[in-house]
């Protein structure tokens, strides 16, 4: 009976030691780590209308599609596309109209994972109405400056309600490469008050003014 037992008792402690390697060697080794993703802009200071290229490393490679956003501000991005291949990305967007400061701009993979960058918008265009205030039907010329290089026309609106601009009055021409704007417009029939006046470029970029109405 010796005989018989004594091979069993070797073959269950060889099967022991196996086990007890195996769990050392499985404690033993690295977990696998995802890198975390990173994003680099073009610029980290731009203003409004001005166009930023993004590209990014360390995404998830089962990652098929992505987005570029801001959770400081929604408007900021705008005319924005982002690609991903392999767990990088690519794309860039046009600065939307956002007041200066400092805004985070965010690229994110569609499996959850995403990088963030950090984006300076710089002081914008300055606007001049010229008179400043008036009654309905005074011509008001417009000067501005600051707007962008890239821009080739512009246009006068107002977001007030009702509208202080006369309907068919409001012209404006910008120099390209200058970023100075000219324009006019006549004031409307609208009661008195505050009214808000305002210039855009063609790249998207925009200032505004306050019209008084008396």
């Amino acid at each position: 009976m010796a005989g018989i037992l004594q091979p069993l008792v070797k073959l269950a402690l060889t099967s022991l030691l196996v086990c007890a390697l195996a769990s050392t060697a499985a404690v033993l080794l690295p977990p696998t780590i995802q890198a975390q993703p990173v994003l680099a802009l073009s610029a980290g200071t731009a203003r409004v209308g001005s166009g930023i290229s993004v590209s990014g490393k360390g995404f998830l490679p089962t990652d098929t599609t992505c987005a570029l956003s801001s959770p400081s501000s929604s408007a900021l991005v705008r005319s924005s596309a982002c690609i991903t291949r392999g767990g990088s990305i690519s794309g860039g967007f046009t600065v939307g109209n956002v007041m200066p400061g400092a805004y985070i701009v965010k690229a994110s993979g569609n499996r959850g994972d995403f990088a963030e960058a950090l984006l300076e918008v710089s002081g914008g265009a300055q606007l001049q109405l010229s008179p400043a205030s008036g009654a309905p039907g005074v011509d008001v010329l417009i000067q501005g400056s600051g707007f962008l290089p890239t821009d080739n026309t512009c246009t006068i609106s107002s977001p007030s309600s009702p509208n202080p601009i006369l309907p068919g009055t409001a012209a404006c021409v910008i120099r390209g490469g200058t970023g100075l704007a000219i324009g006019s417009f006549t004031i409307g029939s609208v009661p008195p008050g505050d009214y808000i006046i305002q210039v855009t470029g063609s790249q998207g970029d925009s200032v505004q003014a306050l019209l008084d109405v008396g």
